[in-house]
């Protein structure tokens, strides 16, 4: 075991004096949503810009709760916002998801950041999967 944990420790430390790191996203979460309304946000989470990954938000197993809203083809909007304390926050803009991945490219603010529910229809998604 010991030998083991040496050699991941050397192996580690090679790679960042050769200036690379392992490729790993510096984060992401998992949840659902339930019956999400208009201007309803997700939690939130830090990005320290950390590596250059872009940030992302996939859905799959999406419900309109009976609105009748994708039948029309119309995908929901998801807007990635970042707090700003005792200012308006940043928008990043909005993305039209058909419950499927959207992103918004490599972030290089850091800080706290959220998405948003932005169309007018009740929202439900069986798996809800964010990457920064």
């Amino acid at each position: 075991m010991r030998r083991r944990a040496g050699v991941v420790l050397a192996t580690l430390a090679a790679a960042t004096l050769a200036g690379t790191v392992p490729a790993n996203a510096e984060g992401s979460w998992s949840s659902y949503i339930s019956y999400w309304g208009y201007n309803s946000e997700s939690r939130r989470w830090t990005d320290n810009h950390a590596d250059g990954n872009w940030t992302s938000v996939s859905f799959s197993g999406c419900s309109d709760n009976g609105s009748g809203y994708f039948a029309t083809g119309n995908p929901t909007t998801v807007e990635l916002d970042r707090d700003i304390s005792w200012s308006p926050d940043t928008s990043y803009g909005g993305r039209g998801n058909f419950c499927n991945t959207v992103d918004w490219g490599e972030r290089t603010d850091k800080g706290q950041y959220y998405f948003i529910h932005k169309s007018d229809f009740r929202l439900s998604v069986d798996s809800v999967y964010t990457a920064y």
